[in-house]
């Protein structure tokens, strides 16, 4: 129909929302970021706030805005997670 849609493209919110390709673009551009992970037990994140410590920043995958982030500070409000 060829109706223009004005906005944010497709591809620059999944850039936005999909952890890898974020971490690609700050590489790119050389902006420092934190320690991060991507996992898909309960398991996976306390070994990893055991390596990195606490406070830990806790993000359920393609949440737009960021609506859910949680910082938690211990195992146990990452368990309550």
């Amino acid at each position: 129909n060829g109706v223009k849609i004005l906005g944010t493209s497709v591809e620059a919110i999944d850039t936005c929302e999909n952890r890898f390709k974020f971490s690609q673009l700050c590489d790119a551009l050389r902006i420092d970021q934190p320690e991060w992970s991507e996992f898909t037990t309960v398991e996976e994140a306390f070994h990893f706030c055991k390596r990195a410590g606490f406070p830990a920043l806790v993000r359920p995958s393609y949440v737009l805005s960021g609506a859910a982030m949680r910082v938690v500070n211990s195992n146990e409000e990452l368990d309550r997670f």
